[in-house]
């Protein structure tokens, strides 16, 4: 269980003294303790989707009051949110995080092989299995920032290039069978991780990758995706696109935003300073490599 969970779990329980984490009895207003059969009675669908919706309605107010109109959660173009979608959407954002799988198995471990409901209509499943198909929008990202007329630059600018257009040539626009989906992620070239977090894409080759504390051993690396706990800025599988260096600038006016306010702690306003220099040397280094590409190509 992820800390997060852990902590809201531990709070739930100090809410009430029943055997459910969300009985009825949180939603029901009552002068005397509830019934019996109220308290044993878990939250229903339909209640959930209430609840979410009226801390939805409570944090936007907050941030209105407040002046972060940025932390506004906008409305949902599809409607609702149901808890099949909020299951899954969980789901998506835990596999992102570093150490995102083991926190994902551990999280829906109970959910077991069939997610027919939950996910989609999916029967006779594996969660994982389902969540490894996304690691090919990495590819789908990259070929389309290429022909949108992207640069790239970093250590591994010409293999992500590569990737991207053997990944359009071969299985772009078309129907993958499960013999081709696994040749795709066995294939040593479109290797490419995005984390929404980090301000780069992993072109994984377990041989150069600094995250791997036993590449400095010598022995034999058996690293099958980037980990992004100890992703080191110095490592050759990185590539850095238009989009990643805009991502860059958009935090780097946020962190100027936050660090305004007068009143911020100064621990905070310390550590946003930190992250300030970060993203602009990730800046200052694509704008180095930018210019050194004009300078090959004009000659």
């Amino acid at each position: 269980m992820i800390e997060l969970v852990d902590r809201a779990v531990k709070v739930l329980e100090q809410l009430h003294d029943d055997r459910l984490l969300f009985p009825r009895s949180l939603t029901v207003r009552t002068l005397e303790p509830a019934p019996a059969e109220i308290r044993a009675e878990g939250l229903n669908p339909n209640r959930f989707i209430a609840r979410i919706k009226s801390f939805i309605d409570w944090a936007n107010t907050t941030a209105t009051r407040l002046g972060r109109h940025h932390e506004l959660i906008p409305a949902d173009p599809h409607g609702p949110i149901t808890l099949r979608r909020l299951r899954r959407t969980v789901a998506w954002f835990i596999y992102r995080r570093p150490g995102g799988r083991v926190a994902l198995g551990l999280q829906y471990g109970h959910v077991g092989s069939s997610l027919a409901e939950s996910y989609g209509g999916r029967t006779k499943a594996d969660m994982l299995e389902i969540l490894d198909f996304e690691e090919t929008l990495a590819l789908a990202d990259a070929s389309d920032r290429l022909s949108a007329g992207e640069g790239v630059n970093g250590p591994a600018a010409d293999r992500y290039i590569v990737a991207a257009e053997e990944f359009t040539a071969r299985y772009a626009g078309g129907f993958a069978t499960k013999g081709q989906m696994k040749a795709l992620h066995n294939n040593p070239r479109l290797r490419i991780f995005e984390d929404p977090q980090a301000l780069l894409t992993c072109n994984l080759d377990p041989y150069k990758a600094l995250c791997d504390p036993d590449v400095a051993k010598g022995t034999k690396p058996s690293l099958r995706t980037p980990n992004w706990n100890r992703c080191n800025p110095a490592c050759a599988n990185i590539s850095r696109t238009d989009t990643h260096i805009q991502r860059a600038h958009e935090q780097l006016a946020q962190i100027d935003t936050d660090c305004a306010d007068p009143h911020l702690p100064h621990p905070i306003r310390r550590r946003l300073e930190l992250c300030r220099a970060s993203r602009e040397k990730i800046i200052q280094a694509d704008e180095a490599a930018a210019g050194q590409t004009a300078s090959k190509d004009s000659t």
